[in-house]
């Protein structure tokens, strides 16, 4: 007898007398299912590692886009982020017109100038007291009842340039001048006035007063070195010659 049947007939005799189970065949193949589950289970999840890793530089490469990017940091519409867009107007309202033709819309509006003394307009210099004609930006008061006669004179001599104002009524009259030139030391250079000049002072600067022969009273004072005012005035202006000096600011 050779190996092979002797081998055959000792497993022969070992099973003898056994018997398989009604179940062996269903529990064979409930656990054959269960070990193919885990081998498909472990499968998908080395394919979803190496999915995983496969993105990684991807991602990478994205995060490595800097901020300021012009493909990913240009806004997708014509529209500035800064300005939210235009509504269209409700229903039955008009429209409203473009900024161009809207006032103070564009270039600023020219200022408006200073008219001259004499050009027949209301007093614009602040407490004007109802002098007939605009008064000139360095002048801000003149009594009522008085007309500018004309524009101020403008007369150059000896280095010095004098502006001489001039208003008149049937009350009186009043006359401005303002000198500027070197060589003026005080008050005293701008006296036009006989006898001894008294002291007073204009907004706290020492000047000089005195009256003249037709019954004008005259005060002088220097405002800042090289520049001096006379302020000369007669009749019921001659009250408000103080008044009057104060409201020059050269």
């Amino acid at each position: 007898m050779d190996l092979e049947s002797e081998l055959r007939k000792a497993m022969a005799e070992r099973v003898a007398g056994t018997s398989a189970s009604p179940s062996l065949v269903a529990d064979v193949k409930r656990r054959h299912r269960r070990r193919k589950a885990r081998l498909h289970a472990a499968a998908g999840a080395a394919a979803a590692s190496v999915a995983a890793l496969a993105l990684v530089p991807a991602y990478q490469s994205f995060r490595a886009t800097p901020v300021g990017n012009s493909a990913t940091a240009r806004p997708t519409a014509s529209v500035p982020a800064s300005r939210p867009p235009e509504r269209p107007p409700a229903a039955g309202l008009p429209a409203s017109p473009p900024s161009k033709g809207r006032p103070g819309a564009g270039a600023p509006s020219e200022p408006a100038a200073h008219p001259s003394s004499g050009a027949g307009t209301e007093p614009s210099g602040p407490g004007a007291g109802g002098a007939a004609g605009a008064l000139p930006d360095w002048i801000t008061y003149i009594p009522g009842g008085l007309t500018a006669t004309g524009p101020c004179r403008v007369a150059r001599d000896a280095g010095r340039e004098t502006t001489t104002c001039a208003w008149r009524g049937d009350t009186g009259w009043v006359e401005i001048a303002l000198v500027k030139g070197g060589g003026l030391t005080g008050p005293r250079d701008l006296m036009r006035t006989p006898g001894v000049p008294g002291h007073t002072s204009v907004r706290g600067i020492p000047a000089l007063t005195g009256d003249r022969p037709d019954s004008a009273r005259q005060i002088s004072w220097l405002a800042r070195p090289g520049v001096g005012v006379t302020v000369t005035a007669k009749g019921s202006a001659k009250d408000r010659i103080m008044r009057i000096a104060e409201g020059v600011r050269p």
